[in-house]
């Protein structure tokens, strides 16, 4: 099997907070001034992101909505599927590459509970030509984009 490159796009440099719009996807009440939505910690770091092979075979592509919370070690924990337009095999793919991040540890208002923040990411599978998947209404800095490349022969 021909060696397939792959193309991972993190548009995750900065933190800025999600956008009160992205709170309409949910039953979310939503953000008043003194509830603003919390701003996704930056990322100390990342595992490797590829395309899975099984899905290339399938050309399979999609995107996903991950709720999540962050925990005391900086790790996503609680993930939550909030919406998926793809296959089981893309959906498993996304929730591994959150759960490979670090991120910086949340500092939580003295009101509320470390760990207790609710934070989402967008996570988009595209095989070659990229870009005409649009990611869902979350900030820049909580989306992946993860393109690609055809398998010979398809």
């Amino acid at each position: 099997m021909a060696l397939m490159k792959a193309c991972a796009l993190l548009c995750t440099a900065l933190a800025i907070p999600l956008s009160a719009s992205s709170l309409a996807l949910t039953d979310e009440v939503p953000a008043t001034e003194s509830q603003s939505p919390p701003v996704l910690p930056k990322i100390k770091s990342q595992g490797g992101f590829y395309y899975p092979d099984k899905a290339k075979l399938l050309n399979a592509q999609g995107r996903f909505l991950l709720g999540f919370k962050i925990n005391d070690h900086g790790r996503a924990a609680g993930i939550k599927i909030e919406s998926a337009e793809g296959s089981q095999i893309l959906s498993d793919s996304a929730v591994t590459i959150l759960k490979s991040m670090v991120f910086e540890r949340p500092a939580a208002p003295a009101s509320a509970v470390v760990g207790s923040q609710q934070y989402r990411m967008s996570v988009v599978f595209e095989l070659e030509p990229c870009g005409k998947l649009e990611h869902f209404d979350v900030s820049k800095d909580a989306r992946i984009s993860v393109c690609g490349s055809r398998l010979r022969g398809q």
